[in-house]
C-alpha cells in the first residue's frame, strides 16, 4: 500500500488533475488507494486548483470507472468476482443487492466501504448500468465535494481529524440510511397489506 500511495502521489504531482482523474477511474474497479487522499494533497498544494474542479474531475473519473467496473463484472462474471474478493464478501454483497438494490450502491459510493466490489458486482448481477452510474454520481459527488470543500475551508485541521471525522460521519450516515430503509420497507409492507385487504373486501372474501 505504501508503494501504491507513493505512485499515486507521484502521478498527481506530475499530471495534476489528469492524474487525479486516472486514479479515481481505476479506484472504482481495482485500485486500492481511495482518491480522497489525492484530493486532499492537491488542495493543500501551494498552487492548489479550485475545489470545485478537483471534486468534479474526481467524481467524473470515479463514475466512469464504475461503468468500467460494471463491464468487467458483466463479462468476467462470478469467476472473476470470486477471484478478486473473498467468498463471504461476495455473498454479503449479493444479499445486499437482492434486498436493497439502489440503496446498496449509494451507501458504497458515499462511505469507505470498498466501492469497487459493488461496481463489479453490478455487472455480475446485471444491475441496470445507467441506474448504477446515476446513483454513483450522487454518492461519489456528495463524498468528493464534501472532502474538497472541507479541506478548502479548514486546511490542515481537516487532515488531522480526517480519519476520525470519516468514521463518525460514516456511522451517522449508516444509521440514518438504516432508519430510512427500515421505515420505507415497513411502509411498503403496510401498503401491501392494506391493498390486499381492500382487494379481499371488494371480492367479498
Amino acid at each position: 500500500m505504501g508503494a501504491l500511495k507513493d505512485w499515486a502521489f507521484g502521478l498527481i504531482q506530475q499530471y495534476g488533475l489528469a492524474g487525479l482523474f486516472g486514479v479515481a477511474f481505476i479506484e472504482s474497479s481495482f485500485f486500492p488507494v481511495p482518491p480522497d487522499v489525492l484530493v486532499i494533497a492537491l488542495l493543500l498544494a501551494p498552487d492548489a486548483p479550485s475545489p470545485f474542479w478537483v471534486a468534479t474531475i474526481c467524481t467524473v473519473g470515479s463514475v466512469l470507472g464504475a461503468g468500467f467496473g460494471w463491464i468487467v463484472g458483466a463479462y468476467g462474471g462470478y469467476p472473476l468476482l470470486h477471484r478478486l474478493f473473498k467468498e463471504e464478501k461476495v455473498q454479503a454483497v449479493e444479499r445486499l443487492y437482492n434486498r436493497y438494490g439502489v440503496y446498496t450502491i449509494f451507501i458504497a459510493a458515499f462511505t469507505p466501504i470498498p466501492y469497487k466490489v459493488f461496481t463489479i458486482a453490478s455487472g455480475v448481477f446485471r444491475y441496470n448500468v445507467l441506474t448504477m452510474m446515476a446513483v454513483s454520481v450522487v454518492g461519489r459527488g456528495a463524498r468528493f465535494f464534501a472532502v474538497a470543500y472541507l479541506v478548502h475551508w479548514f486546511g490542515d485541521a481537516v487532515v488531522k481529524q480526517f480519519d476520525r471525522a470519516l468514521l463518525v460521519g460514516t456511522a451517522v450516515f449508516l444509521v440514518g440510511a438504516g432508519v430510512y430503509i427500515y421505515y420505507r420497507t415497513r411502509y411498503s409492507k403496510v401498503r401491501r397489506i392494506a391493498r390486499q385487504a381492500v382487494q379481499n373486501e371488494s371480492t367479498g372474501e
